[in-house]
């Protein structure tokens, strides 16, 4: 009789690792639209494609806000350095250094460098823009701690 309770135990707990499994992957590999934060259109996407990622950027049609991984930032703007005239400001969360050509930094109007989500959000807070996209983008062994904290910010407003 035991064998029967633990057995049913252990395909319980693989069916529930597996639901929870599969809703991480649909949170974490598309973008999510928050709506309006502090008057900006607000979206958060974590872990994405480099090329979707690059795609999506050039689709808006305002100006953005992208607070992001120095990895996704560097990488997208390399693809596509034109991405930078309509990025109006990068906040790289992640790293107190942004590596990209002189070329295309120049083209970026603000960009601001922390290490540490807590920090870029701060930063955020102080930023009330119209017309403008917010995009948080992270990836790695932190982004679900930084998707966390991001929801956790955006539910204060």
């Amino acid at each position: 009789m035991s064998q029967k309770v633990s057995k049913h135990t252990v395909e319980e707990q693989l069916l529930q690792s597996r639901k929870e499994g599969l809703q991480d992957a649909l949170q974490v590999n598309s973008m999510r639209a928050h709506g309006k934060v502090l008057g900006m259109d607000t979206f958060s996407w974590i872990n994405p494609q480099l090329d979707a990622l690059t795609s999506a950027l050039a689709s808006f049609p305002f100006d953005i806000v992208w607070a992001g991984s120095h990895e996704q930032i560097v990488k997208c703007l390399s693809m596509q350095p034109e991405l930078a005239t309509s990025i109006e400001t990068i906040i790289v969360h992640d790293k107190a250094i942004l590596n990209l050509e002189k070329e295309t930094l120049n083209k970026v109007k603000n960009i601001v460098c922390l290490e540490g989500t807590k920090h870029a959000l701060e930063l955020i807070k102080a930023m009330k823009k119209e017309k403008c996209a917010l995009l948080f983008s992270t990836m790695g062994t932190n982004a679900k701690n930084d998707k966390e904290e991001f929801e956790q910010f955006i539910s204060l407003f």
